[in-house]
């Protein structure tokens, strides 16, 4: 293994360790989204980091570096200082999930289009335009993730079943 690849394992493990420590809990599950916005006006393009720790999950974005053909381009002089995003969540608020199309999605979270008209994706199109993963919590809070798979919806589902039971605990998917 090359030292670049060492050193980035190195820095993976001691970030993971950095977060155990500040969560008060070890990672049990850990997953990144390329895309997330929500009902309060957040956007990050470039994705966050979600993992759990003791039933909750929380999330985070990094700081984006552009680069053109693997050089860093210098940052504008109007480019507004970064601010680390985190948020949590747990997963026995989730009321429920729905696939929608991610740049409406986006457009409902910036102010361009309301909440309440944002359908769910038509599966054929689905192969055609970027969705999102639509989770809505009992608190009214919506976030839009784009996941590679579902198993943040999985891990939602069995914890809510094991809290309420078999039969009562499935949330609804829209």
């Amino acid at each position: 293994m090359s030292n670049e690849r060492v050193n980035e394992v190195d820095e993976g493990a001691a970030f993971l360790s950095e977060i155990e420590q500040r969560r008060g809990g070890r990672i049990t599950f850990k997953t990144f989204s390329t895309f997330y916005a929500d009902s309060l006006g957040n956007v990050r393009d470039y994705g966050v980091f979600l993992y759990m720790v003791d039933g909750t999950f929380f999330f985070q974005d990094f700081e984006h570096e552009s680069t053109f053909l693997g050089f860093k381009l210098r940052k504008r002089k109007d480019e507004p200082e970064y601010v680390m995003f985190e948020g949590s969540f747990s997963p026995l608020e989730v009321v429920s999930f729905r696939t929608v199309n991610k740049k409406a999605a986006r457009n409902c979270a910036l102010g361009f289009r309301e909440f309440a008209k944002l359908r769910k994706a038509n599966p054929v199109l689905g192969f055609f335009t970027e969705t999102a993963t639509e989770i809505k919590l009992k608190d009214g809070r919506t976030m839009y993730f784009q996941f590679m798979d579902k198993s943040v919806r999985n891990i939602v589902n069995q914890m809510q079943n094991d809290d309420k039971g078999e039969n009562n605990g499935c949330i609804q998917s829209l």
